[in-house]
């Protein structure tokens, strides 16, 4: 398992744990102006605005508590992450874990595509 130890990946983790404080103004750093992030087969969001808009959206339906991750690998511009995401679920306060596949494509030292691969199926019941 392939935890690599780069500067983009501790960018990424500086990013969600500013993401999950809530410090918006701070994580956005960490991305172009217009970054794409696009979770499954949803419609693209663009900017920072377009990641909080998703995120207060997804925050109504669980709550994320962490990952584990299994896999950290950064080749040329681009960072593949791969977890256990845990998740607590409020309509039955039920808790979650799903493997989730995150890749992200740089544009220098900022993410300018950020995609997310999981069956968020489970989140409604």
């Amino acid at each position: 398992m392939p935890l690599q130890d780069t500067p983009r990946i501790r960018s990424i983790l500086e990013m969600e744990r500013q993401l999950g404080e809530g410090d918006w103004a701070a994580a956005g750093a960490h991305f172009t102006p217009d970054v794409q992030y696009q979770v499954g087969a949803q419609a693209p969001r663009h900017g920072i605005e377009g990641i909080r808009d998703y995120m207060a959206g997804q925050m109504q339906l669980v709550r994320w508590d962490g990952h584990t991750p299994r896999l950290m690998l950064e080749t040329g511009d681009t960072v593949i992450i791969e977890v256990d995401s845990h998740f607590f679920r409020h309509a039955d306060e039920t808790a979650l874990i799903l493997p989730c596949t995150d890749i992200y494509r740089f544009d220098g030292d900022r993410i300018a595509n950020w995609r997310v691969y999981a069956d968020l199926s489970a989140f409604s019941t």
